[in-house]
């Protein structure tokens, strides 16, 4: 059984969904008059436990050489799935990291640097959240709320829809949210009493399926369904 650590998300995704609508049909973007000043996000910073961070699409360090250490990592990285994963402003399906314009134009920051095509921010978000805690996910949303940011939340960037991503975006990352803890039995929250099960599993957001696999099999139990939304 798989149950996320972090429930009171939907509640706070909800605040922030009336609280946007509220002031504005639109999100504000990056670029726009509207966009959080750097006093704003400084002070952001002080409320989240890990600095923020500032995604960048994968394949931009070898604009600046192909025979640097990080664009060596980029190439060899460049199809590992554990590796794009780690990558704040990477995606699974690279295509979800392109942007294409009303009259277009598509903007995207291509491994191949030979074809002279710019490297581009594309939909990447512009910056985030590194969330290690619900504190983290609390202060980020309510930011989001007030700021009327487009928010996109990513764990490792597996959305066949594509809603790991969106450009100007405000990103919560929650790839780190890895606490894994195996219940010997298991009530969900406001569930009767009777309603247990045995053998539980609760997974944080950011818990990949290979790790969950790990910690089951390390218990003696197994993983046998998975929800068809989890890998996002």
């Amino acid at each position: 059984m798989r149950r996320l650590s972090l429930t009171s998300f939907l509640s706070l995704s909800a605040t922030l969904h009336a609280a946007t609508a509220a002031q504005s049909p639109c999100r504000c973007l990056y670029g726009d008059p509207c966009w959080p000043s750097q006093s704003e996000f400084a002070h952001l910073a002080t409320q989240v436990s890990q600095p923020l961070i500032h995604p960048e699409p994968p394949g931009k360090p070898c604009y600046t050489s192909a025979n640097t250490y990080e664009c060596v990592e980029v190439t060899n990285g460049w199809n590992d799935g554990n590796w794009r994963a780690n990558q704040t402003g990477s995606m699974q399906s690279p295509n979800f990291e392109t942007f294409t314009f009303p009259n277009g134009t598509v903007e995207e920051c291509l491994l191949n640097t030979t074809l002279a095509v710019p490297c581009g921010q594309g939909s990447v978000s512009a910056i985030g959240v590194d969330a290690r805690s619900v504190g983290d996910i609390q202060a980020a949303v309510k930011f989001a709320a007030e700021h009327n940011l487009r928010v996109v939340v990513k764990n490792t960037g597996h959305d066949y829809c594509g809603r790991s991503a969106a450009r100007g975006s405000f990103l919560v990352w929650t790839h780190n949210l890895k606490n894994i803890t195996v219940h010997p039995s298991f009530t969900p929250a406001g569930a009767p009493t009777n309603e247990t099960f045995e053998h539980a599993i609760t997974l944080g957001a950011g818990v990949q399926w290979h790790e969950a696999y790990a910690a089951a099999n390390a218990s003696g139990r197994t993983l046998s369904a998975v929800h068809p939304t989890a890998a996002r």
